[in-house]
Protein backbone atom coordinates (compact mmCIF):
# COMPACT_ATOMS: atom_id res chain seq x y z
CA UNK A 1 0.00 0.00 0.00
CA UNK A 2 1.39 3.40 -0.99
CA UNK A 3 2.38 5.79 1.77
CA UNK A 4 -0.16 8.41 0.75
CA UNK A 5 -3.01 6.12 -0.29
CA UNK A 6 -6.21 7.27 1.40
CA UNK A 7 -7.64 4.18 3.07
CA UNK A 8 -9.26 5.70 6.17
CA UNK A 9 -13.04 5.84 6.41
CA UNK A 10 -14.93 8.83 7.77
CA UNK A 11 -15.91 6.84 10.86
CA UNK A 12 -12.30 5.83 11.56
CA UNK A 13 -11.06 9.41 11.32
CA UNK A 14 -13.92 10.70 13.43
CA UNK A 15 -13.09 8.17 16.14
CA UNK A 16 -9.38 9.04 16.09
CA UNK A 17 -10.12 12.75 16.48
CA UNK A 18 -12.71 12.08 19.16
CA UNK A 19 -10.24 10.04 21.21
CA UNK A 20 -7.57 12.72 20.87
CA UNK A 21 -5.17 10.35 19.10
CA UNK A 22 -4.20 12.66 16.22
CA UNK A 23 -1.44 15.25 16.31
CA UNK A 24 -2.82 18.69 15.54
CA UNK A 25 -0.49 20.28 13.00
CA UNK A 26 -2.07 23.69 12.93
CA UNK A 27 -5.21 25.72 13.33
CA UNK A 28 -6.50 28.72 11.44
CA UNK A 29 -9.38 30.94 12.41
CA UNK A 30 -11.89 28.45 10.99
CA UNK A 31 -10.22 25.09 10.41
CA UNK A 32 -7.87 22.69 12.16
CA UNK A 33 -5.43 20.24 10.56
CA UNK A 34 -4.49 16.84 12.02
CA UNK A 35 -1.86 14.33 10.91
CA UNK A 36 -3.04 10.79 10.25
CA UNK A 37 -0.80 8.05 11.68
CA UNK A 38 1.35 5.87 9.46
CA UNK A 39 0.89 7.90 6.30
CA UNK A 40 1.92 11.21 4.75
CA UNK A 41 -1.66 12.40 5.08
CA UNK A 42 -3.57 14.96 7.09
CA UNK A 43 -7.23 15.73 7.67
CA UNK A 44 -8.59 19.29 7.60
CA UNK A 45 -11.95 20.13 9.16
CA UNK A 46 -13.77 22.97 10.83
CA UNK A 47 -12.97 23.70 14.46
CA UNK A 48 -14.88 21.78 17.09
CA UNK A 49 -16.79 23.62 19.81
CA UNK A 50 -13.83 23.01 22.15
CA UNK A 51 -11.43 24.49 19.58
CA UNK A 52 -13.65 27.53 19.14
CA UNK A 53 -13.13 28.18 22.84
CA UNK A 54 -9.33 28.15 22.35
CA UNK A 55 -9.58 31.52 20.64
CA UNK A 56 -7.98 33.06 17.59
CA UNK A 57 -4.42 32.01 18.44
CA UNK A 58 -4.39 29.02 20.82
CA UNK A 59 -2.05 29.69 23.70
CA UNK A 60 -1.43 33.26 22.58
CA UNK A 61 -1.12 36.13 25.01
CA UNK A 62 -3.28 38.10 25.39
CA UNK A 63 -6.20 35.75 24.69
CA UNK A 64 -8.12 36.71 21.55
CA UNK A 65 -11.55 35.13 21.14
CA UNK A 66 -12.92 34.32 17.71
CA UNK A 67 -15.32 36.92 16.40
CA UNK A 68 -19.06 36.10 16.51
CA UNK A 69 -19.10 36.23 12.69
CA UNK A 70 -16.42 33.53 12.39
CA UNK A 71 -18.08 31.35 15.03
CA UNK A 72 -21.40 31.62 13.18
CA UNK A 73 -19.72 30.71 9.90
CA UNK A 74 -18.04 27.63 11.42
CA UNK A 75 -21.33 26.34 12.82
CA UNK A 76 -23.26 27.14 9.66
CA UNK A 77 -20.79 25.63 7.20
CA UNK A 78 -19.62 22.41 8.91
CA UNK A 79 -22.33 20.27 7.30
CA UNK A 80 -23.16 22.53 4.33
CA UNK A 81 -21.46 20.93 1.34
CA UNK A 82 -21.90 24.04 -0.83
CA UNK A 83 -20.47 26.57 1.64
CA UNK A 84 -17.93 24.35 3.41
CA UNK A 85 -14.39 25.52 2.55
CA UNK A 86 -13.04 21.95 2.51
CA UNK A 87 -15.59 21.00 -0.15
CA UNK A 88 -14.84 24.15 -2.14
CA UNK A 89 -11.13 23.37 -2.11
CA UNK A 90 -11.75 19.78 -3.19
CA UNK A 91 -13.96 20.82 -6.11
CA UNK A 92 -11.46 23.45 -7.22
CA UNK A 93 -8.53 21.02 -6.83
CA UNK A 94 -10.28 18.64 -9.24
CA UNK A 95 -10.86 21.50 -11.68
CA UNK A 96 -7.23 22.59 -11.54
CA UNK A 97 -6.05 19.06 -12.34
CA UNK A 98 -7.86 19.34 -15.66
CA UNK A 99 -6.56 22.72 -16.79
CA UNK A 100 -3.24 23.88 -15.31
CA UNK A 101 0.31 22.72 -16.20
CA UNK A 102 1.82 19.80 -14.28
CA UNK A 103 4.56 21.93 -12.71
CA UNK A 104 1.99 24.28 -11.19
CA UNK A 105 -0.31 21.44 -10.12
CA UNK A 106 2.64 19.86 -8.31
CA UNK A 107 2.58 22.83 -5.94
CA UNK A 108 -0.80 21.72 -4.58
CA UNK A 109 -1.49 18.54 -2.57
CA UNK A 110 -0.92 15.47 -4.75
CA UNK A 111 -3.79 13.60 -3.09
CA UNK A 112 -7.15 14.83 -1.87
CA UNK A 113 -10.45 13.25 -0.90
CA UNK A 114 -13.64 14.70 0.54
CA UNK A 115 -15.27 12.99 3.52
CA UNK A 116 -18.23 13.66 5.83
CA UNK A 117 -17.28 13.08 9.46
CA UNK A 118 -20.26 12.33 11.73
CA UNK A 119 -19.19 14.83 14.40
CA UNK A 120 -17.06 17.37 12.49
CA UNK A 121 -18.88 17.76 9.19
CA UNK A 122 -17.26 17.88 5.76
CA UNK A 123 -13.47 17.57 5.68
CA UNK A 124 -10.66 16.75 3.29
CA UNK A 125 -8.02 14.06 3.65
CA UNK A 126 -4.97 15.10 1.67
CA UNK A 127 -1.21 14.95 1.30
CA UNK A 128 0.56 16.29 4.36
CA UNK A 129 3.22 18.64 3.03
CA UNK A 130 6.44 17.87 4.90
CA UNK A 131 10.19 18.15 4.47
CA UNK A 132 12.06 15.01 3.41
CA UNK A 133 12.97 14.30 7.04
CA UNK A 134 9.29 14.34 8.00
CA UNK A 135 9.40 17.72 9.75
CA UNK A 136 6.67 20.31 9.05
CA UNK A 137 7.29 22.67 6.16
CA UNK A 138 7.99 26.31 7.01
CA UNK A 139 5.89 29.25 5.84
CA UNK A 140 7.69 31.15 3.08
CA UNK A 141 8.08 34.41 5.01
CA UNK A 142 9.51 32.54 8.01
CA UNK A 143 12.05 30.79 5.77
CA UNK A 144 12.90 34.16 4.19
CA UNK A 145 13.73 35.81 7.49
CA UNK A 146 15.85 32.85 8.64
CA UNK A 147 17.93 32.74 5.45
CA UNK A 148 21.11 34.43 4.33
CA UNK A 149 21.48 36.57 1.24
CA UNK A 150 22.28 33.73 -1.21
CA UNK A 151 19.32 31.61 -0.18
CA UNK A 152 17.02 34.63 -0.15
CA UNK A 153 17.83 35.24 -3.79
CA UNK A 154 16.73 31.70 -4.67
CA UNK A 155 13.66 31.92 -2.46
CA UNK A 156 12.50 35.16 -4.07
CA UNK A 157 13.09 33.77 -7.56
CA UNK A 158 11.01 30.68 -6.72
CA UNK A 159 8.22 32.77 -5.19
CA UNK A 160 8.03 35.16 -8.12
CA UNK A 161 7.99 32.27 -10.60
CA UNK A 162 5.18 30.55 -8.69
CA UNK A 163 3.04 33.69 -8.44
CA UNK A 164 3.60 34.50 -12.13
CA UNK A 165 2.56 30.94 -13.01
CA UNK A 166 -0.62 31.33 -10.96
CA UNK A 167 -1.31 34.68 -12.63
CA UNK A 168 -0.90 33.18 -16.12
CA UNK A 169 -3.30 30.38 -15.26
CA UNK A 170 -5.73 32.55 -13.23
CA UNK A 171 -5.55 30.35 -10.13
CA UNK A 172 -7.76 31.53 -7.29
CA UNK A 173 -5.25 31.33 -4.43
CA UNK A 174 -4.92 34.66 -2.63
CA UNK A 175 -3.64 33.72 0.83
CA UNK A 176 0.11 34.13 0.30
CA UNK A 177 1.03 33.19 3.92
CA UNK A 178 -0.11 29.66 3.04
CA UNK A 179 2.83 29.23 0.65
CA UNK A 180 5.33 26.85 2.23
CA UNK A 181 9.05 26.53 1.56
CA UNK A 182 10.79 23.14 1.53
CA UNK A 183 14.53 22.72 1.15
CA UNK A 184 16.17 19.48 0.04
CA UNK A 185 19.56 18.41 1.44
CA UNK A 186 21.14 19.42 -1.89
CA UNK A 187 19.77 22.95 -1.49
CA UNK A 188 16.90 22.65 -3.98
CA UNK A 189 13.95 24.87 -3.04
CA UNK A 190 10.37 23.67 -3.45
CA UNK A 191 7.35 25.86 -2.83
CA UNK A 192 4.06 24.18 -1.94
CA UNK A 193 0.58 25.41 -1.12
CA UNK A 194 -1.22 24.01 1.91
CA UNK A 195 -4.56 25.89 1.87
CA UNK A 196 -6.01 27.88 -0.97
CA UNK A 197 -9.65 28.70 -0.10
CA UNK A 198 -10.70 29.43 -3.70
CA UNK A 199 -14.09 31.03 -3.04
CA UNK A 200 -14.36 34.43 -1.40
CA UNK A 201 -16.97 35.10 1.29
CA UNK A 202 -18.54 38.00 -0.60
CA UNK A 203 -22.17 37.74 -1.67
CA UNK A 204 -21.18 37.66 -5.36
CA UNK A 205 -17.71 36.20 -6.01
CA UNK A 206 -16.94 37.97 -9.30
CA UNK A 207 -13.47 36.45 -9.56
CA UNK A 208 -15.15 33.04 -10.05
CA UNK A 209 -16.37 34.42 -13.38
CA UNK A 210 -13.53 36.70 -14.48
CA UNK A 211 -9.91 35.56 -14.95
CA UNK A 212 -8.92 39.23 -15.25
CA UNK A 213 -10.12 39.88 -11.69
CA UNK A 214 -8.23 36.80 -10.47
CA UNK A 215 -5.00 38.08 -12.01
CA UNK A 216 -5.52 41.55 -10.54
CA UNK A 217 -6.16 40.14 -7.06
CA UNK A 218 -3.10 37.88 -7.26
CA UNK A 219 -0.82 40.78 -8.20
CA UNK A 220 -2.26 42.94 -5.40
CA UNK A 221 -2.00 40.22 -2.73
CA UNK A 222 1.57 39.38 -3.80
CA UNK A 223 2.64 43.03 -3.53
CA UNK A 224 0.92 43.37 -0.13
CA UNK A 225 2.53 40.16 1.17
CA UNK A 226 6.02 41.22 0.09
CA UNK A 227 5.61 44.68 1.63
CA UNK A 228 4.29 43.29 4.92
CA UNK A 229 7.17 40.83 5.35
CA UNK A 230 9.90 42.92 3.68
CA UNK A 231 10.38 40.33 0.95
CA UNK A 232 12.27 41.68 -2.05
CA UNK A 233 14.64 40.78 -4.83
CA UNK A 234 18.15 40.15 -3.51
CA UNK A 235 21.31 40.35 -5.61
Amino acid sequence: MEENEISYTAEQIDALIGRGELERLGMGSRRACYRLPGKVLCVKCYRSEEEIEEGQTPGGTPFKPLSPTVIHEIRRCRFDEKRNTCCQEYRYWKELRQRIPEDLMATFPSTMRQLLLPSRGWCTVEECILNLDGSPAMKFHEAWHRSGTALRARLYSALKALVNNMIRNAVRMYDMPNILALKDPDGTIHLRIADFEPTSRTLIALDNLSPAIVRMKLRRRFARYCKLHDIHETR
